[in-house]
């Protein structure tokens, strides 16, 4: 996953970028790096860690562009490249199904990748590149990327003239923004708030975009089919102040709650969302059934999404540390957590211990998505089809062998409703559901 913001400017740009990216920064923690363009040359500056760590007031104060791009990611953006039309960087937020065999393709016809002497560490995101840099311009680039490539992508490229976007076939988001003449792109609208961006509109899939000093210019509109919106985005990869396609993520996150509250009522003492991306589905769910909203965890500042890491172990591990368990709250009382999504059922396991061991009579799980029946192709959940418990055992078996006194899962039917896209329109797949 990736997170990727641009900004143009009459006026040095740096701190609107910095903020920009900033705020993308629970899309992922690994790399974080920085395009710029002063108008006379590009300068593309990655760094291992989180972006506030890497690029501090002193350094910021010390750079200078009128364009630029910012990305976190997983691997290292952006990638700097040679084009036809002249030198280029690429943020890529995405996934290539058929890595493997754009790969070979490209090696086959003798394309070199400078500075790599492990074919497994070519990245997606270097791919593309290559096949963007190799075409006479950004637009015929985006169209020998779509006819190649499976899977799904937003893209974001500063180029000396100024910066092209382009957004796949709907699961990677994707945005315009305007402040006093300065125009932004954005992976989410919630980069804009504090910056003083005002939302235009979303891009279509399949669009291609040029920002300029002027504003902004479709380039193209690529005909695409089966068009899919991430329905994870509303679930929980986007940030809660984020309108994705038109639709509030906050809002989707408790209309979720609400239904989860219609479809499985049970009495309690306590409605408590796991923090942070369970929180609003908590409180839909609290609102809709009168049941008090109290959170019975803690989620401690200073740790990590646990989803971000490329690791399982280290998504373990982050998940074990993360919460901490407010032992007077939860004493005698009957409890109802809601979480978006349960994928290997290792944490949820381990939240119902913790709550019963500090005193809690009873807990029962509202789960505001069916059950993970699939990797998803697409970066949005998990990575192996095997790690979705709901592949290896029934619900009920899941409630047992997690220590739940109750346990249910929204349906598609709540997700259509609660996000206001009917499922055609929706990418289902993680649920192994064609649409």
């Amino acid at each position: 996953m990736a997170g990727i913001f641009g900004v143009i400017s009459q006026e040095n740009c740096v701190e609107d970028v910095f903020y920009g990216t900033f705020y993308l920064q629970h899309r992922a923690q690994d790399y974080c790096g920085i395009g710029l363009n002063d108008g006379k040359t590009l300068e593309n500056v990655t760094h291992k860690g989180l972006i506030k760590q890497q690029f501090p007031k002193k350094i910021r104060n010390s750079l200078l562009a009128y364009s630029a791009i910012g990305v976190v990611s997983s691997d290292r953006q952006p990638v700097s490249g040679l084009s036809k039309a002249g030198g280029i960087l690429i943020g890529f937020d995405g996934n290539l199904i058929n890595h493997k065999q754009l790969k070979e393709k490209l090696l086959r016809k003798g394309r070199s990748f400078d500075g790599y002497y492990d074919v497994e560490k070519i990245t997606d995101t270097i791919l593309i590149s290559k096949i963007i840099s190799s075409e006479s311009n950004f637009e015929k680039g985006i169209e020998k990327l779509v006819e190649t490539m499976k899977g799904d992508f937003s893209i974001i490229a500063l180029t000396r003239d100024g910066i092209y976007a382009s957004r796949g076939w709907g699961r990677k988001p994707l945005i315009l923004g305007e402040k006093d003449g300065s125009y932004a792109i954005s992976s989410e609208s919630n980069s804009f708030v504090n910056t003083g961006f005002k939302i235009i509109r979303d891009f279509d899939p399949g669009e291609i975009v040029f920002l300029s000093k002027e504003g902004v210019d479709v380039v193209k509109k690529l005909k695409l089919d089966n068009i899919k919106y991430g329905t994870f985005e509303w679930v929980y990869t986007a940030h809660p102040a984020s309108v994705i396609d038109g639709k509030s993520v906050i809002l989707a996150r408790k209309n979720l709650g609400r239904a989860l509250a219609r479809r499985y009522p049970i009495e309690a003492d306590i409605v408590s969302g796991i923090p942070n991306s369970g929180r609003w589905h908590g409180i839909g769910y609290s609102e809709e059934s009168g049941i008090p909203y109290q959170e019975v965890f803690v989620r401690f500042d200073y740790s990590d999404r646990s989803f971000t890491p490329q690791e399982e172990e280290s998504r373990t591990e982050e998940g074990d540390r993360k919460l901490i368990v407010l032992e007077e709250i939860v004493k005698r009382k009957k409890i109802i957590i809601v979480d978006d999504s349960i994928v290997r059922g290792t944490q949820t396991k381990n939240q119902t211990k913790k709550l019963k061991d500090k005193g809690a009579e009873e807990v029962h799980a509202r789960i505001a998505c069916p059950p993970l029946m699939a990797a998803c192709k697409y970066g949005k959940t998990t990575r192996k089809d095997d790690e979705c418990i709901a592949r290896k055992m029934g619900i009920e078996e899941i409630r047992k062998t997690r220590g739940l006194d109750s346990l249910g899962y929204a349906t598609v039917e709540d997700l259509e409703e609660a996000i206001g896209f009917p499922r055609d329109k929706l990418c289902l797949e993680c649920w192994d559901i064609k649409s």
